[in-house]
Order: structure tokens, then sequence, then C-alpha cells
């Protein structure tokens, strides 16, 4: 079932409500990302995608691209929040992906602050989000995992598949679906779930690969 725009905004504007409580310098669980880091990341992909590339452009437009990027960085910490709140038009490119996706990239990257916090516990989300999650669940698996075993992914929401080729063996994991998420995209270090399989497939999973 898809799920509303309103749970939508809701993780943004919660997302945007831990920035503004930890500010700019709180600590993620990206090696060398702080909070702010991690917003201008948001507002680059989400608002000026071709200054992500700024290094690689040829002299002027990589003058005025780090020009853009600096005045951003300036830019006060409550204004540029402010600025994620307004979430990028249906329309375009992003907004598009997000309403395929779930809004992946919210709930990971909000859990990515929120959990590097000390005392930090997993939050009870909406039954809409909990949706997207696992809607997002589906889509990202395929792409982001790469294991030698066949992967049943198992939450309240329901199961999902997937076959590798020249399997090692079965693994089952479960947990709810935002921490599913969490595990498909790599977060082994805060992702809540359990994990039970044969020796040879645990061991693909320690040599596989996952996020993306």
């Amino acid at each position: 079932m898809a799920s509303s725009g309103r749970s939508h905004g809701t993780e943004r504007e919660g997302f945007a409500g831990t920035f503004l409580a930890l500010g700019p310098t709180a600590p993620t669980i990206l090696p060398g990302w702080d909070a702010a880091a991690l917003l201008e990341h948001l507002h680059l992909r989400e608002r000026a995608p071709q200054l992500m590339l700024a290094h690689r452009l040829p002299g002027p437009l990589a003058d005025r691209a780090r020009a853009a990027l600096e005045r951003y960085r300036m830019t006060p910490w409550e204004q540029r929040v402010a600025d994620f709140r307004t979430a990028p038009g249906p329309l375009s490119l992003i907004g598009r992906l997000d309403a395929l996706s779930g809004q992946a990239e919210l709930l990971i990257h909000h859990e990515d602050l929120r959990r590097a916090q000390d005392g930090w516990e997993p939050r009870r989300i909406p039954a809409a989000q909990a949706e997207d999650a696992w809607r997002a669940v589906g889509l990202m698996a395929p792409l982001a995992m790469s294991v030698r075993a066949d992967v049943t992914l198992v939450s309240p929401l329901g199961g999902r598949r997937l076959r590798a080729r020249r399997s090692a063996g079965s693994l089952r994991v479960h947990g709810e679906p935002l921490e599913l998420l969490l595990w498909v995209s790599g977060r082994d270090q805060v992702a809540r779930v359990q994990v039970h399989g044969e020796p040879a497939a645990l061991r693909a999973l320690q040599e596989g690969r996952r996020g993306l």
C-alpha cells in the first residue's frame, strides 16, 4: 500500500527537529561526517547535485561551484535546517525517486544521526512509515546486497527472499522494517536484527557486500 505524503512530511519534519536539537557538530555513524556534513549532502542531493562534482569541473565552473558551497556553509544553521524542511517538488527527479523508494534516504540518514548519540534507542515509527521502510527494503536489497547465500528478510509485515547464484547456504534475518533497511544498507553497528543461518552462509555474509 502506498503511504501518504503526510508520512513523508512527518519524517522530514522529525529529521529537521533532530538536526536543530543536536546542532551542526553532532557526530553521525558515517566516518568523517558530522551533522553539518550530512545536512550538506542532503541539500546538494535535493537542490544542487551539480555541486557534488564541483572538484571535477573545469576552471571557472569549479570556482563558481566552490563559491556556492562556501555561501551555503556560511548560512546560519537554523536557516539550513529550515531550507531542508521544504521537500523537493514531486515533479523533480529526486522527488520522484524518494516517492518510489519510500523515503529510504531520509529514513536511513536520520538514523545515521540519531544512533551516533549516547543513549540512543530504536524509535517506534508510524505504520505508514514502517510500510515505507519495508517497501524500501524490497527495492534496495537486490541492489545493495552481494552475498553468496540465500537471504530471507523477515519483518512483522512479511518476508522477502533473495536467492544467490552458487549459494553457500541460507540465512534468515529478523527485525522491524526500519532495522532491516539499516542492515541491508550495511549499518551493522546500529541495526537491531537477529541473523540465523548455516555456518557456510554466515561466512559468506562476512565476505559479501551490503550498501550502495
